[in-house]
Order: structure tokens, then C-alpha cells, then sequence
């Protein structure tokens, strides 16, 4: 009975102490998105911060046909540093057959289950955004999970939008224009 005793109050402390080592983090609700075509970035809107992300052209065509074939994203891997740096991992996968040559051209691979899937890794810069954003609504609830440095996190940067540009901590300015012309393209992507 006492080792029993012993056994079960060892299985308790295990399941406690590996609670206690798992890293901060918080979980972000993705609401929208926007690419800038002439920058290369996308810009994701969440519940609580926006990030930035490099976006090669390769993903900025498969943000052009998501509009057409169904992709489930999946979130993995969302890391930021002390400098609000942001690092993750973002896999597309398509069930649907019809879509195989589609996706093919767009850089998919075929999976050992027969889908279409795609990795990407996204690395980018966490902002707050001041200002009414034009962003395209996602039709889904998404939520990333973001783990954070135990030692804490910079100032966050801004991001503030009027009516003729985008500023970014004022060092970058991006026109309206070059972004309203990649949104129409972009209204069904669920990032």
C-alpha cells in the first residue's frame, strides 16, 4: 500500500514540475490580413498585436488561389524573442483531388495520404496597429499559439494608419494604393 502511495504521489509531482518548465505564451485570434505587393510583407491583424511577415511571390500566388481551393492552415511552432522578433511554421493542406494540378503548379506536394500540402516559415516583427486597418476579415476563428522569452519582451512596435500611408515606427512608409490592389485578389485566404 505505501509504495502504491509512493508510486501515485511521484506520477502527481511529474505531471505538476512538467507544467511548470513549459515556456510563457499566449494565444493570439488571427481576425485578418493584407499582403503589399510591392513590399513583399503581409501584414496579420490579430485579436491583440499585428505582425509583419516576409511573403516571397510563390506565397503571394497561393494567396491568389486560395480564393478558389479550400486550404486549411495549420499553426505550429510560433516563437517571439525579446526584440519582437516572430518566428513560426504555417503547413496548407488541400484535400480536395480536383485541385492536385492547381496546387502542383502553385509548389504543393502530394503527402503519403494523398493530399496537397505546403510548409512555409514565416519570420517577421510583432506590431501594435493605431489607426482603422483595411484588412480582409478571415470567415473562420483562428488561433496561434505564440510562446514568449521568460525574461520578457521590448516595447512593441506601431503601426499607424491614415488616410494616404501605412507607417511603420516611422521608418517605413507604405502607400494605400499598392495594398488595396493585392486585396481583391486575396478575399478568401484563412492565415
Amino acid at each position: 500500500m505505501f509504495f502504491r502511495s509512493l508510486l501515485i504521489c511521484a506520477i502527481l509531482l511529474a505531471g505538476c514540475t512538467s507544467r511548470l518548465w513549459q515556456p510563457p505564451s499566449y494565444d493570439e485570434k488571427v481576425t485578418g490580413f493584407y499582403g503589399v505587393k510591392d513590399k513583399e510583407i503581409l501584414i496579420v491583424t490579430g485579436q491583440e498585436y499585428s505582425y509583419i511577415f516576409d511573403a516571397s511571390d510563390q506565397f503571394k500566388d497561393v494567396l491568389k488561389a486560395s480564393r478558389k481551393v479550400d486550404l486549411r492552415p495549420k499553426y505550429t511552432k510560433f516563437k517571439i524573442d525579446s526584440d519582437n522578433n516572430v518566428t513560426g511554421h504555417l503547413r496548407l493542406l488541400s484535400y480536395n483531388s480536383d485541385d492536385k494540378s492547381v496546387l502542383s503548379n502553385l509548389g504543393f506536394n502530394e503527402n503519403e495520404f494523398g493530399n496537397m500540402e505546403m510548409n512555409i516559415s514565416l519570420k517577421g516583427q510583432r506590431y501594435i496597429v493605431e489607426g482603422d486597418f483595411p484588412f480582409e476579415k478571415l470567415e473562420d476563428d483562428h488561433y496561434v499559439k505564440v510562446e514568449i522569452p521568460e525574461n520578457g519582451i521590448a516595447t512593441v512596435g506601431k503601426i499607424i494608419v491614415t488616410p494616404a500611408a501605412v507607417t511603420i515606427d516611422a521608418a517605413a512608409i507604405i502607400p494605400l494604393g499598392s495594398m488595396f490592389a493585392i486585396l481583391g485578389l486575396m478575399n478568401k485566404y484563412d492565415l
